[in-house]
């Protein structure tokens, strides 16, 4: 069997964490400091998140990869749609129990665009230039005045180029952007990116929506015909901060680098802890000193590195990675066990 590449999980580890960390700064996003790293964050952490899953997306052409599919997406996604719905109704104390499956639940927009993403791309290939047709179909749809979230369609084709540069990405591609020289040219970019958007921030009002991909510009106030030109921008500002973000990530093992084979675990479970103490107003009354908003981001780390260990899977593995092997057919259930055990999310 193949050896696990070090550098990917490393990188899945780290944006995991940046992931948990920016939905526990969330609250505090409208002021100036922290809206700016919570901006920042979100500037680049799920695109790259998503240009790791189209590089592991490769192997389309066997069969296991729709079991992968299945198993890792579409009944996870049912799954957690339907207990994050059934927690927000215990916990808010709501009149009603509301399932809306094409209205993914907050953080299940990611899921649900990845179902689509993974069964779009065999077609995507056919065509000549995909990546050039799914940019230009995501700055078209942002004149549309009624995107909205059903069916995360705005997002989807927002994220989409992501997703397909990281499937026609090659391993070796990465030495060129691994040099010191580059490295120290990366770590300055991204201090001038942040100062960027620290110096933006009174334009922007601290606010992270032009990197959700998923309002019209309409939202921002952008009437005019070219305010497609902002979504290029902030697609090149994306490109440029994950670049740069890949090039500072470690290749050799560290103490996280196993925890990068369970972020799914951290992705579907942190969100039941973050969203309670939302509810409860613990973030707000608890972590609003300076002081108290970096033990925030301590327990961001801390909460991180529990939901990533190996005995969270054993306890959790029945819901988060279901066996439904059973529902296929005999001769495809006996294929190659190692065919997709690259493709982790």
């Amino acid at each position: 069997m193949k050896e696990r590449d070090v550098y990917f999980d490393n990188l899945k580890f780290i944006l995991i964490l940046l992931v948990v960390v920016g939905h526990l700064i969330e609250p505090f996003n409208g002021e100036r400091w922290m809206g700016t790293v919570y901006q920042f964050i979100y500037s680049f952490h799920m695109p790259l998140f998503i240009f790791t899953a189209g590089y592991f997306s490769k192997r389309i052409q066997y069969p296991k990869y729709y079991i992968s599919l299945l198993s890792g997406l579409v009944v996870p996604y049912f799954i957690f749609e339907t207990l994050y719905t059934l927690f927000d109704y215990y916990m808010q104390g709501l009149d009603r129990l509301d399932f809306t499956y094409f209205y993914p639940y907050w953080i299940l927009w990611f899921l649900f665009s990845m179902m689509l993403w993974k069964m779009l791309l065999p077609y995507l290939l056919m065509l000549k230039y995909p990546l050039i047709i799914c940019i230009a179909l995501s700055v078209l749809l942002g004149y549309s005045i009624d995107v909205d979230y059903y069916a995360s369609i705005s997002r989807t084709l927002y994220f989409l180029p992501f997703f397909l540069i990281g499937y026609y990405f090659k391993r070796e591609w990465l030495s060129a952007f691994k040099t010191r020289s580059f490295q120290l040219l990366s770590i300055a970019f991204l201090t001038g990116g942040f100062a960027l958007l620290y110096g933006l921030s009174p334009i922007l009002q601290t606010n992270a929506s032009w990197f959700y991909g998923a309002m019209p510009y309409l939202e921002f106030g952008l009437e005019s015909w070219y305010a497609g030109l902002y979504r290029i921008l902030t697609y090149a500002f994306t490109a440029l901060m994950g670049l740069c973000f890949l090039s500072i990530i470690p290749e050799t093992r560290q103490p996280y680098t196993e925890r990068g084979l369970y972020t799914m675990y951290v992705f579907l479970l942190h969100g039941f802890m973050v969203k309670t103490m939302q509810h409860n107003g613990w973030l707000e009354a608890t972590f609003q000193s300076t002081g108290g908003k970096l033990l925030l981001i301590l327990l961001g780390v801390i909460l991180t590195w529990v939901l990533s260990s190996p005995w969270i899977k054993r306890g959790f593995g029945w819901i988060v990675e279901p066996n439904v092997e059973p529902l296929f057919k005999e001769q495809i259930r006996r294929r190659p066990k190692n065919v997709l055990k690259q493709e982790e999310y």
